[in-house]
């Protein structure tokens, strides 16, 4: 058994706790999550988890998705309709000013042109915002597609990672099975879940008691110099 450590080792041995925290008859094993939790409550390192740490961050760096472009395309077409709209008034009032130049029309003609010039710079802002929306699209769907490809390197790497961690402490538990008492397997894969618990328990480090349930001990006393941690027995 290695030695005993706190700080950031106890707390993955937390999750190893989740595993064995209670041993008894019908418990459910998840084993191959419970080797990994075993390794890690070890303080065992992987190959890849630097690569995990910093596909973990570049995927924490990436953008939030952007809203949809169908304001932007809205308010474009209405600041379009109502440009037409008021070039077709100044227009108008151009050619009634040509036949009858009347003091009345001149001032409308003029307050069109001063509206007109109004609705280009809307509908102008209106395009500008469009194009900056569409831009923040486009780099969207890259960053979309960054992430997808992230996300599968993490995937990958968080495989690799278990099978590194598996590998480590499998022939240890494998070992720890065969010395369990009452046992009716040697292999871990075929062990009764307390059997495979209770090897899980032996190899990996546990800073908190567990409750055992299960009478393949004589006393507490016996269970926790096997174990290598307190336990509470009932």
């Amino acid at each position: 058994r290695a030695p005993r450590t706190g700080g950031a080792e106890a707390t993955r041995a937390v999750r190893l706790r989740d595993h064995v925290a209670l041993i008894a008859p019908g418990v459910s094993l998840r084993r191959r999550e419970a080797l990994v939790a075993v390794a890690r409550s070890l303080g065992l390192k992987t190959s890849v988890d630097a690569a995990i740490a910093e596909t973990r961050a570049e995927l924490d760096a990436l953008p939030e998705p952007v809203p949809s472009g169908a304001e932007g395309r809205r308010r474009v077409a209405e600041t379009e309709a109502e440009l037409e709209a008021k070039r077709e008034r100044v227009a108008t009032l151009r050619g009634r000013l040509k036949e009858a130049d009347a003091d009345s029309i001149g001032e409308r003609y003029r307050a069109a042109i001063r509206s007109l010039s109004e609705a280009e710079t809307e509908h102008a802002a209106a395009i500008e915002a469009l194009e900056r929306a569409r831009a923040r699209a486009r780099s969207a769907r890259d960053s979309r597609d960054r992430r997808l490809r992230l996300e599968d390197r993490l995937g990958n790497a968080k495989r690799t990672a278990r099978s590194e961690l598996v590998a480590a402490v499998e022939p240890a538990v494998e070992t720890a099975v065969s010395k369990v008492p009452d046992r009716a397997s040697e292999s871990f894969g075929d062990a009764a879940p307390v059997a495979a618990a209770l090897a899980l328990a032996r190899v990996g480090r546990i800073e908190t008691p567990i409750v055992l349930a299960c009478r393949r001990f004589p006393s507490r006393d016996a269970a926790e110099r096997w174990l290598g941690v307190p336990v509470h027995r009932f």
